[in-house]
This record gives C-alpha cells, structure tokens and sequence, in this order.
C-alpha cells in the first residue's frame, strides 16, 4: 500500500497551480495542438530514419573530432565512461544533468571504482548531498522546500544555514564553481543530436552545462540513441515546445550547440539499453518519442499525490513505467502499470502525443501473458465479466440478499475486516432492488417506448453500473428522450467489456464487447450513459464510433432549442456545479455540452466548481487497487464541493457519481449528487 504524505502533497499542490499557470502563459499565441502535432511527426520520423541517422551523425561528429561510443546496456556504457577517465587519468568528475546516467547508475558504478563524482545542476547536487536520487526527470528536488535543502547544507557544511533563497544559491556556486574548475572532465547529457552536422544540442537552466562542457580538458557526453533529429530547423521546433511545456517559461536561460571539441578531448557514449528492441515493436515504439519535458508527471493525479520517490524506478510516472518495462524489464514495471488511472490527462500534454493510457493498458496485457495474471483478477476477468450468464446471475443473487445488507439510506452496512478500507470514506451502494431491464419491461408502454415519434429511433446502452445500481438514470434519460420525440429501445444488459481491457484482460474485454455488439441495430444511433462505455463502443469500428454519442453531447448538439421551447422562461431553482469526469473530458472532449446546458438550465444557480476536472480518484478496480490514493482524490474533490456551497453537483458518468455519492455521504456533506439525465428529466417533466 502507498503512503500519502500530507507534507509532499502540499508541496506538489504548490507546484502543480504555479506549473499550470506558466504554462499557460507560455503557450499564449500558439497553437499547442498544431506544435506538437508538427514536433511528433519529426520525432516518428527520426525513430523510422535512426539507423541511418545513426550512421550519419557519427560520422559527422567524428569529422568534428569527436570520439563516439555505442554501448549496447548500462553495462557497458559505465565501463566506458570509467575506461576514458582511466585513460586520462582523472579522478574527478562533474556532471550535468543527464537522465541516461541516472538510468544507467554511472555515479554509483564511478564512486565504486574509485571516481569522485560531483552533481553541478543545482536539484541533482541538493540530491546528491542528500543520497537521494531525482524524483522528477525536469527537477530533480521538486520534492524538496527552502527549508529542507537549509537543513541539508547545514548538515553539510556542519554550521546553521538559513532559508534565505539568494544565501542557499550563493553558498551553492561558489562550491560548484570551484568543483568545475578542479576536475579533470566534465559529463553531460543531449537533448538532440543533430546528423547533418553531427553536433549536439543541450538545455539548461543555470550556465552549469556550458561550465562543464568547456572547461575540464575531457567532456564526455552521456546520452541515449533515439534522440537524434535530421537537421538544426528540426531542432527548432524541440525548442519551441520544450521548455513551455517543461517549466512554463517561454526560452530556458542557455541553449548550447556543441559541434565538436574546443581544445578538449570530447567522447560521445550513445546508450541503447533495449531502445533497439523498443523500435522494432509497433505498440509501443511511440514511447521513444518522448523528449523528457514532464509535463505528463506536472499533470498526473497519482504523481501528485506520490511523488517520484513512490512512483518510479528510475524513470518517473506513466512515460516511466513505459521506458521501465524495456529498459529494465518487466518485472521492474509490474507495480508501476497499477498506478495509471487512465484518466488520459497526460494524453492531452504530451509534447509529441504519446497516447500513455493506452500504453500502460497494453502493458498490463503484457504483464499478464509473460509474468502471469493476478489470481483474483483471472477468475473476475476470464470467469465472470467474460461469461455474461454468470455475471448477471452473480447480480441477480445479490440483490436478493439486498434486505440483510442496506442500511436505513440504502447504503451497504459496513464490511468486515480487511474489507473495511474500500469503503473507509465512501459508503458503498448496494444493487437496486430491480435492475434497468426488469424496470423497463415493467414500465407502461406510454412512459417509456410509445410517445416517441416512429421516424426518430434510438438505442440507449446504460452500461453496469446504471443497469444494476442508478437503474433510476436509464429511466429518467429514456423519458428525456420521449419528451423530445424518440422512441427508445433498451440494449439489455452486458457489460461493455472496459473493466476486462484495461486490466490487460484483452481477449475477455474485446469477447464481451462483440457480445454486446450482437445487441446493437446497425441503423441506430446508440446514446450511452457512461463516458468508459461510450470509450469501449467506439473501439469497435470506425461505422459504429459514429452512431454512439454521449447523452450530454447528444441533447445539446440536437436538442438544445427543443428543451429551451418546452420550457423557455423556466430555471433550476438550486444552486449547481459540475464535476468534469476524466474520460468524459480528457477523452471525449465531451464536458462543455454538459456545462454549457447547465449554465443555460440554472443561470446564476450555476456555481463554478474549482478543480472540476479533478480526478474522483474512483477509476474502477483502482479504487479497490489503491484505496488509499483513491481516497485521498475523493477527498480533494469533496473539499471542493463543500467550498462551492452548492446543492446539487451535476455529472455524467456513474462511477464518479458511486465515489462522489458515497465520499459525500461519509463526510456527512449534505448534496444531491445527479447524473445530467436525472436533472434534465425534472426540467422537462
């Protein structure tokens, strides 16, 4: 189980707000998509082109003057690093900053054979002195406050430091400084190697990189094989997108072309350590893409909550859980492809669009075939979600049993031990006491399938958790949709399969799917409840994708001025907000329809809701996963509804609604908490 820390996530709290703001006004007069649409097809081009690449940036680099190493592991990259500075005789190294050399461990394998090893990026010497390793491959001491690194000089230097920002910086360069001067050579990263010229491009934020790339009389550069661009102009577009998306400023402080030695001896070790294998596969070679900015660690819920101590190897988050798997294997990744909420909000930053979420689903596919399923997960997975007979029969059972386990607010009593951290902050709802499809075959032909015009048919899919738990929102959206002139059929019941497949239980998601495709007419529209499920259906073809639409983006695109006729001067009379459910939102891109009838529905009952696109923290299994991150998420979403004094919160997707639901109810905050359907059926009817 993870530990929160209350300390470090206040201390990334801090960080996160100020991030999103920079970036924002570095991005301003951009156009971010158009950017790094540009800069993806140039990285996908350079990884198609890297052998031939290869072949002529080393060329060229040594034409320079410049001695290039390949080094096939972490292996032998160390020992040639450690053989160049034997063969110059230097016992003292100063290094930039370079995330290879932290993959590779070269400060442990140098200090082991005798080499000092001095840090100059100031985060990577604060962590240094600490013996620590980097928590973020951007900045390294994020984890760290003023007051922290006081301590850490004090300890070292062995007399009180204060906090004071400019005594701290001042103490550091003057000791930098003079390490840089007295060592024999000097390590740095790259974050491009240029073939057409065989030079090298490097980004810095605080002069160290041009110190210890100039001044020791060897400069060795550590760096890895994919990241290699045609030509400068490429270049150029790594620069545009590079550090706003990083830090949020619009240039970083030093940009260095280094094309050649400059009265040095100057080695150039480039470090595949599987990159090869990584490649030649064609799910995950996108991964190589990636040009180390972070913004997808600044942007992740988890990361937030973990920092790079927890959610790590070596490479933090889920861009680090991906370059684990190949770099240092599978084993290393297992723990880590837990962590990813597949919120997809780092899908939506990325600098060169890697689609992380869906990398880390094909991961835990790979997971399971080459290290083995999870036994718990098998026998849900394979036997049960697989196996829609026993599925519904397992609900059918539990409802039966309904009477012995709700409470007086038709909540589930409280479980037993070890169960009882699942539902520590969020009371669990029991089934209803009828599901959805009973409901309708109940429910008088009038109320649910005859006042529709015959000409305007749709399908409503209601997904698991309104068929057998908000039964109440399947009903409310089919009256909904009478009132406004459709007949609606009912697709029964059957999971969409989306548990399955992201658990990396493929072949059981995908088996359920074409299960329920079996229950769709191909002529119809389908309007879905769930924003996962609505997820799960486009997968299956690029003809049905078309017909399915969320119910939010459904009435607003279509029935916007038939609502606003049937009751134009009427108005919510609660104050409202709207909780922005990730894939609804990051997915989707299906969250304004939702605002936008709210605002038109409640007017100036309508509240903003700070943080609205906050992850719930329920994201299906996880919940059950990690009770404990999902816990603190809920936690955060709940402060923000009960700063925002309203009294209703508005959402469109029924696992947000089960944790929200709950979480309110155990921290005793008073709300109603509605699916969209359920507010626009007591507007209209």
């Amino acid at each position: 189980m993870k530990k929160i820390d209350p300390y470090l996530k206040a201390v990334l709290d801090n960080f996160t707000t100020n991030y999103f703001a920079s970036r924002d006004r570095a991005f301003s007069g951009l156009d971010f998509e158009s950017l790094r649409q540009e800069l993806a097809e140039i990285r996908e081009q350079s990884l198609e082109r890297n052998q031939e690449l290869l072949n002529q940036f080393i060329a060229q680099a040594e034409k320079l003057g410049s001695k290039v190493i390949l080094a096939k592991d972490s292996e032998e990259a160390n020992q040639n690093a450690l053989n160049i500075l034997k063969k110059h005789r230097i016992n003292k190294l100063v290094k930039s900053k370079s995330m290879v050399s932290e993959e590779t461990r070269l400060n442990d394998f140098l200090i082991e054979n005798g080499i000092e090893v001095r840090e100059t990026d100031l985060g990577e010497w604060i962590i240094q002195l600490d013996k620590e390793h980097p928590t973020h491959m951007v900045l390294p001491a994020i984890h760290l406050t003023r007051k922290d690194v006081a301590k850490i000089f004090s300890k070292k230097l062995g007399r009180e430091i204060t906090d004071d920002p400019a005594l701290l910086v001042r103490i550091a360069r003057e000791q930098l400084r003079k390490d840089i001067f007295e060592a024999g050579a000097g390590l740095t990263g790259a974050n491009a190697l240029i073939a057409d010229t065989g030079a090298m491009m490097m980004v810095t934020n605080e002069g160290n990189g041009r110190l210890v790339s100039t001044i020791p009389p060897v400069h060795i550069v550590f760096t890895s094989v994919e990241k290699l661009y045609a030509n400068l102009s490429q270049v150029f577009v790594l620069l545009k997108m590079l550090p706003r998306n990083a830090t949020g400023q619009v240039i970083t402080s030093y940009v260095s072309l280094i094309a050649g030695p400059h009265n040095q001896a100057q080695y150039i070790i480039l470090v595949d350590n599987h990159r090869s294998e990584l490649m030649a596969d064609s799910v995950f070679k996108p991964v190589l893409r990636c040009i180390k900015c972070s913004a997808c660690l600044n942007i992740c819920p988890v990361y937030r909550l973990l920092g790079g101590k927890q959610y790590s190897h070596i490479y933090m988050g889920g861009i680090g859980t991906l370059l684990t798997a190949w770099i240092h294997g599978l084993e290393q990744s297992k723990d880590l492809a837990g962590l990813c909420l597949n919120c997809h909000r780092c899908d939506e930053s990325c600098a060169v669009k890697i689609p992380i979420a869906d990398l880390i689903i094909a991961l835990r596919e790979k997971l399971n075939l080459e290290l083995g399923k999870p036994v718990f997960k098998e026998m849900i997975f394979d036997l049960v979600i697989a196996h829609q007979n026993l599925h519904q029969t397992l609900f059918k059972m539990a409802r039966t049993a309904r009477p012995l386990l709700k409470t007086k607010d038709n909540f589930a009593r409280k479980l037993p031990a070890p169960f009882g951290k699942y539902e520590r902050f969020r009371a669990l709802p029991l089934p209803a006491e009828k599901s959805l499809t009973e409901l309708w075959k109940t429910q008088s032909a009038s109320t649910i399938k005859e006042q529709g015009l015959e000409v305007k048919k749709l399908q409503l899919y209601p997904g698991c958790l309104v068929e057998h738990f908000y039964p109440e929102i399947g009903i409310d959206a089919a009256k909904v949709l009478n009132r406004l002139g459709y007949q609606v059929d009912l697709i029964e019941a059957g999971c969409c399969g989306f548990p399955a497949l992201n658990a990396g239980f493929r072949e059981a998601g995908e088996g359920v799917l074409a299960q329920l495709m079996k229950k769709i007419k191909a002529e119809n529209t389908i309007i879905t409840l769930c924003p996962t499920c609505t997820l799960m259906l486009k997968r299956a073809g690029e003809k049905l994708s078309s017909q399915v639409f969320p119910f939010n983006k459904f009435i607003f695109e279509k029935e916007l001025g038939s609502i606003q006729n049937f009751v134009p001067d009427k108005k919510l009379n609660k104050t409202i907000c709207y909780h922005e459910s990730c894939h609804q939102k990051h997915s989707l891109k299906a969250n304004e329809a939702s605002l936008e009838l709210l605002k038109i529905l409640a007017g100036e009952n309508f509240i903003e809701l700070k943080n609205a696109d906050s992850c719930c923290g329920f994201a299906g299994s996880f919940s059950l996963d990690h009770p404990e991150i999902s816990e603190a998420l809920a936690m955060d979403k709940i402060y923000s509804i009960r700063e925002s004094g309203a009294e209703v919160l508005a959402l469109d997707c029924p696992g947000c609604l089960l944790q929200i639901k709950g979480a309110c109810y155990n921290s005793g905050l008073k709300i109603q908490v509605l699916h969209l359907a359920q507010i626009l059926a007591s507007y209209l009817l």
